[in-house]
């Protein structure tokens, strides 16, 4: 039997501010307590550069005008986190196989398709490391 956890903090990175914002909401309404929103991948990676304790779960949108989620995921390794205690998905509109090919070889935890909704999020907390 898988064990549930408790999800408490989230990120997501979407240039989408709508997005954002309505994740936001479908994370408070599963009763997760920390949710930070991204609309930049460089904004993003500066802050978790800088973070002592990262998200449980981050979500990743695929398009960006900068750098784009694979660059950002390259530029994510190269950092001093252990890349085992990283829960990403990417959560994207995309249909291109190409796109859930790269998520896989980047070593992300799955491919979401928007929009997110609860039943979604809720899933995910038994494929994720306890």
């Amino acid at each position: 039997m898988t064990k549930q956890r408790e999800l408490t903090s989230v990120m997501f990175i979407d240039n989408n501010e709508i997005d954002n914002f309505i994740n936001k909401k479908i994370c408070e309404s599963c009763g997760v307590t920390n949710i930070l929103t991204f609309t930049s991948t460089s904004t993003a990676l500066q802050y978790l550069t800088h973070l002592t304790e990262i998200p449980q779960l981050i979500f990743l949108s695929i398009r960006f005008p900068i750098m784009d989620s694979f660059e950002f995921l390259d530029k994510l390794d190269k950092l001093k986190i252990d890349s085992k205690q990283l829960d990403i998905f990417i959560l994207s509109a995309s249909i291109d196989p190409a796109d859930k090919q790269k998520a896989k070889e980047k070593n992300c935890r799955g491919f979401i398709d928007k929009p997110l909704t609860a039943e979604k999020l809720l899933a995910q907390l038994n494929t994720t490391k306890i």
